[in-house]
């Protein structure tokens, strides 16, 4: 916030500088009488433009500035509020003024205002107010004109009409009055002089509050935690501060990114390989309970799953040179501790901890397995 008016601020005091930014290309093509849509959109850094025209809609024409501007001999400000808050886009951008007849600043606002900002953006809300007073008292204005026309035209009317009733009927005009002049006194009121105040609120605001966002949130979800401070080694030859000490911007932009990927969407983010492993075996996995679940409640399958698994033991047994196992032990499913079970399809004599599962359960099975899988992975494939 506040960025651009800064930047407003700035070209004021600096008359000299040329702005290069997409914002002062919409306003020279507008200048030049080239026709937009009135809204803006979608942010101040990057405003649509949508004029119709090729060259103007696929910035054809920044391109073109971009590649004329390094040789002119002219001073520039470039506010691409997105592009000097990363580091590639603040190289990639002094690349293009490499010549040595250019002296490389980077100014740096952030952190609390100057107390001659914050009055300048009083003075920019209180000139707001004082234009929308009269513009409404314009439009007021003109529509009472408007009824005072309507009426006297009417009234006109009406004498013109009862004065041919007289002379039709042989009678004399009747003298006419002098009327107040409406239209002088309401002249006189438009010339009064607007009187606007800031309200509490307003008082304590330190940026205004702008049609636009300076950035919208989603291409500042997908930069914010790339934001950084310039520095000499990207190859600027001086560092500004404006508002306050480099140490104490450093210190708050670091705090507003990490508050910021408290509660920030991550719109980049794609599932990494290992959730795409995890989430195959898992889908494999509960395919293969259900159907255990299903063929234990099957008597002749459940009896045929008993015998493959004693003659499985059997085996094992005789591979290791044991005795042949012993009858499976006695498990009472209602008193079970579910956490001391090693293989959840075998609960210790062939039945699945599964068994009894209905509709309800697996979904809640699947339902939690996902939520445990989607926190896992997101840590992950952030890698943050």
């Amino acid at each position: 916030q506040g960025y651009f008016d800064w930047v407003d601020s700035f070209l004021e005091k600096n008359p000299g500088y040329v702005e290069l930014s997409d914002r002062k290309i919409l306003e020279w093509a507008s200048k030049s009488g080239l026709w937009r849509p009135k809204n803006q959109g979608p942010s101040n850094d990057k405003p649509d433009m949508k004029f119709g025209i090729r060259e103007m809609d696929d910035m054809s024409v920044k391109r073109l500035l971009s590649n004329i501007a390094p040789v002119a001999c002219q001073n520039f400000i470039v506010p691409e509020l997105r592009a000097n808050l990363l580091a590639h886009e603040r190289k990639d951008a002094l690349s293009k003024f490499a010549l040595p007849n250019f002296k490389k600043t980077a100014a740096v606002i952030m952190g609390e205002p100057t107390a001659e900002y914050k009055a300048k953006v009083k003075d920019i809300i209180l000139a707001e107010k004082k234009n929308k007073v009269e513009l409404e008292r314009k439009k007021k204005a003109a529509e009472e004109e408007r009824k005072r026309v309507l009426e006297e035209k009417k009234k006109k009317a009406e004498e013109a009409r009862k004065a041919a009733k007289r002379k039709r009927d042989g009678e004399e005009e009747e003298a006419k009055e002098d009327e107040p002049d409406e239209a002088k006194e309401e002249a006189k009121a438009e010339d009064e002089e607007v009187v606007v105040q800031l309200t509490d609120e307003e008082k304590d605001l330190t940026h205004r509050k702008m049609a636009n966002p300076d950035m919208t949130e989603s291409v500042l979800a997908k930069s914010y935690a790339d934001f950084s401070l310039p520095s000499k080694e990207e190859g600027f030859d001086d560092i500004t501060y404006h508002w306050q000490p480099e140490g104490d911007v450093a210190k708050l932009l670091k705090d507003w990114v990490f508050a910021k990927k408290l509660t920030q969407r991550v719109e980049d983010l794609k599932p990494g390989d290992s959730f795409k492993e995890s989430w195959s075996q898992w889908q494999k996995s509960i395919q293969e309970w259900r159907k255990l679940a299903s063929e234990w409640k099957d008597p002749n399958k459940r009896k045929a799953l008993l015998a493959k698994r004693a003659e499985a033991k059997k085996k094992e047994a005789e591979e290791k040179g044991d005795e042949a196992p012993k009858e499976d032990p006695e498990v009472d499913v209602d008193d079970l501790d579910v956490f001391s079970v090693d293989n959840v399809s075998d609960i210790g004599n062939g039945e699945p901890l599964f068994a009894n599962f209905v509709y309800e359960d697996w979904f809640l099975l699947s339902t939690r397995y996902e939520i445990h899988l989607l926190l896992h992975s997101f840590k992950k494939d952030l890698n943050d």
